[in-house]
């Protein structure tokens, strides 16, 4: 039996029209990156979490390589994973720390 972990599918189909109308909206604009948009998507993000700013990335990998730095991660240092995540993680965290066997 396949459980899926996350049903993209129904996520998409409760918020339909919402997702929709932004796209089109982005894409009449032709604003792609940054822009008002996104802008907008920071702030909302940011009173969300209660926190003063909120910066919207290209990709999870962009966003773990922010946030290790963000942690004063450094090259030599060692950092803690757990075997089941994506090779983005180790690779963000090998492309900061360095490779040590």
């Amino acid at each position: 039996m396949l459980i899926p972990m996350v049903n993209l599918k129904v996520q998409y189909e409760t918020m339909k029209d919402e997702i929709d109308r932004a796209i089109k909206e982005v894409l009449k604009d032709g604003n792609f990156i940054l822009g008002p948009s996104v802008e907008k998507l920071e702030k909302e993000i940011a009173s969300y979490l209660g926190a003063k700013y909120a910066v919207g990335l290209a990709s999870g990998t962009d966003a773990l390589h922010m946030a290790l730095l963000a942690c004063g991660v450094r090259k030599g240092q060692d950092v803690i994973t757990t075997p089941f995540t994506f090779v983005s993680t180790v690779e963000t965290i090998v492309s900061i720390c360095g490779y040590r066997s």
